[in-house]
């Protein structure tokens, strides 16, 4: 009992540890000034080589965010570990102009046990989304050729998402899942123009849940099949919003709270296919996601829906070894929820990793590599490298200490 106790100080250090993943931007793209900035496509793990895929992989060492309800092969015997961090490189282009960024941070930080002999407990912490953009514009003073006046357009921020999961084992091929959380975080916003600073700070919160079933059938064959659903309503998000106004040439200063457009987090529906054999595990996932209950305020800017088609696959080295290093691959087409000028961005992207075994713990690294492609040339392209490095490790308990 005293190990149990100790579950709500981790709790307390894991959303503690969350200030530092949303306290560094993961982006510096442009049009995460819109929305709810530029999303999150995946929190890392252990099958981050494998293209973000999990909906239908319920497999021991794995710590699924993907649906709740498949966490049920972890490790019975101890408190379960995830730890990751990753890196990006990315290249933005626009007409003949070209830049570029490189960012590094945490990204995952979980821990999995089991409460009772079919109730499992996952709670973490993971980045939602993340603003980060410098943008400067000039135009002519009317009046005046020759003569320009410059507007500098800053953002800043994130929203991080702390959850806690539980599933049950209702039978030996059907798992049932909850993730019950908050989505929070404070994104920052300025616009300079010659002596005048506006500054609109938006301190945002949500608290969100999704649903999950995982259902595995075939079991007594060779190929073992199992299949996944997730489903998350959409919810509406809270604001506590401030502008300040500064003025250095008059000492005019402003500070005062301010109306914004109600903003929901998507509905989600999910689902997933996999079949696994001795060697072999190729899954695929897809994933609707619904902003139709989102305005924007910008002339320029619409909410659209997303669709995310994912296929991967994980290749056991050695078979006869309980523990094995394994190899992973994935591919996956998505869109982006927001819709420039009537233009729509889509992305392309692939990924590989491996996964090491080493004692009772897991090593993974994965490579991404990501192009937007658009349907206009006149729009911004972007091409992103990104390396996820993960750890799964647990402590190991005694079995008078489960009793």
């Amino acid at each position: 009992m005293k190990h149990y106790k100790r579950i709500p100080l981790l709790l307390c250090s894991l959303c503690t540890a969350s200030l530092s993943i949303t306290a560094q931007n993961t982006t510096n793209l442009p049009t995460s000034m819109y929305g709810l900035g530029e999303l999150s496509t995946s929190d890392g793990g252990r099958y981050a080589g494998m293209g973000n895929i999990g909906i239908a992989l319920n497999r021991p060492g794995f710590q699924n965010t993907l649906n709740p309800a498949a966490i049920t092969r972890m490790d019975t015997t101890c408190f379960t570990f995830d730890v990751g961090v990753s890196a990006s490189y990315a290249r933005y282009s626009f007409l003949s102009e070209h830049s570029s960024n490189f960012t590094g941070n945490p990204n995952r930080i979980s821990m999995g046990f089991r409460i009772l002999p079919r109730w499992y407990a996952l709670v973490g912490v993971a980045p939602y989304s993340s603003v980060g953009y410098v943008i400067q514009t000039e135009e002519e003073i009317e009046g005046s050729p020759g003569s320009y006046t410059y507007s500098l357009f800053e953002g800043t921020g994130g929203l991080y998402r702390c959850y806690i999961t539980n599933a049950f084992a209702l039978t030996r091929q059907l798992s049932l899942g909850v993730n019950l959380g908050i989505i929070t975080g404070t994104v920052k916003q300025s616009e300079t123009q010659e002596k005048a600073l506006v500054e609109y700070e938006s301190s945002k919160r949500a608290f969100y849940a999704d649903f999950g079933l995982h259902y595995e059938f075939n079991t007594a064959g060779r190929q073992r099949w199992a299949a996944g659903v997730v489903f998350a309503p959409s919810i509406q998000i809270s604001h506590d919003n401030t502008l300040t106004y500064t003025n250095s040439s008059t000492s005019e200063d402003l500070d005062k709270s301010y109306h914004s457009r109600t903003q929901y987090l998507p509905m989600h529906m999910g689902t997933g296919l996999s079949m696994t054999t001795a060697r072999w595990v190729l899954s695929a996932d897809y994933n609707y996601l619904d902003w139709s209950r989102n305005t924007s305020s910008y002339t320029s800017m619409k909410y659209q829906n997303q669709h995310k088609l994912n296929l991967g696959g994980i290749y056991t080295t050695n078979t006869r070894l309980p523990r094995s290093t394994e190899l992973m691959g994935g591919v996956g087409y998505s869109d982006s929820y927001i819709m420039l000028k009537g233009g729509k961005m889509q992305y392309l992207e692939a990924s590989a990793g491996v996964s090491f075994p080493i004692r009772y713990s897991y090593l993974s690294l994965g490579a991404t590599w990501r192009k937007q492609l658009n349907s206009r040339s006149n729009m911004m392209q972007e091409s992103r490298w990104s390396v996820n490095l993960n750890l799964t490790f647990g402590e190991r308990l005694s079995r008078s200490k489960l009793r």
